[in-house]
């Protein structure tokens, strides 16, 4: 589940030819997402995910999860819902 998106500032010095410092800064975009399977909270970065997918509109694995398995449970879910069996060549 999409949760909301996040900006950090990340704050770095680095030393010149001449042997000043300098401090610059980078900013970052990240999304919290919450598994839809475990219910933890997660993040990731925007340059990751595709914009489509920040939405509730997908569902959200976290990397601690089997992507594969929930995928499958989820199936047969859908399967019950719709009253279709196995053998269904219907696309949910």
């Amino acid at each position: 589940m999409f949760i909301e998106t996040l900006r950090t500032m990340r704050l770095y010095e680095r030393k010149s030819k001449l042997g000043i410092y300098h401090t610059f800064h980078r900013k970052n975009t990240v999304y919290v997402f919450k598994c839809d399977s475990c219910s933890v909270t997660f993040l990731r970065p925007k340059a990751h995910v595709d914009p489509d997918r920040a939405s509730n509109d997908y569902k959200h694995v976290c990397s601690y999860c089997d992507t594969k398995k929930y995928a499958q449970k989820v199936g047969v879910k859908m399967r019950k819902i719709y009253q279709l069996d196995a053998s269904s060549t219907t696309t949910l």
